[in-house]
């Protein structure tokens, strides 16, 4: 290991046991966000976009419908890629080692209302195995992360991340 790394991760380095890269997590995360949060977001996104379109005046309703509209006729993958380098770009994962574990915390949230979920990574293979941990929150405010996004440009902030 090298001279900054903790005394742990320095003995399983002798070893020949290593945590996983920082640039495996990127691949695993994407997967993950894509495959099993995205789908549980999607329908919270929707869910208030339908009731901001109800409870807000004309024009922020109509701002809501129009995402709403767009949110509907627009694939999923697309949709979760493009939230998925909007969580990279805005708030990318930090990461520490502790013996052969690699652990990277992402914040699914908005700045207001962080949703921090940390990812835990081992030895297995050239890449490593990434996992969520069991101890991590995957359920966001999904109106602050709305709030956020409006505050930030709306849908051309989203588009302009992927």
């Amino acid at each position: 290991g090298a001279p900054g790394d903790p005394l742990g991760t320095q003995l399983f380095a002798l070893a020949g046991v290593q945590p996983p890269s920082e640039a495996s997590f990127q691949p695993a995360f994407k997967r993950w966000f894509e495959e099993e949060h995205f789908p549980h977001m999607s329908s919270k996104l929707q869910r208030e976009l339908v009731s901001r379109a109800r409870t807000k005046g004309f024009f922020s309703g109509l701002s809501s419908q129009v995402k709403k509209w767009a949110m509907a006729n627009t694939d999923v993958r697309l949709q979760a890629e493009v939230w998925h380098a909007y969580f990279a770009q805005h708030a990318p994962p930090q990461f520490s080692a502790y013996g052969c574990v690699r652990i990277a915390t992402a914040n699914l949230g908005s700045v207001a209302h962080p949703c921090w979920v940390k990812f835990w990574g081992y030895p297995q293979g050239d890449r490593g195995q990434w996992t969520v941990s069991p101890f991590s929150s995957t359920d966001p405010d999904i109106a602050a992360i709305l709030d956020e996004l409006d505050g930030r440009g709306g849908m051309t902030a989203l588009l302009s991340a992927a």
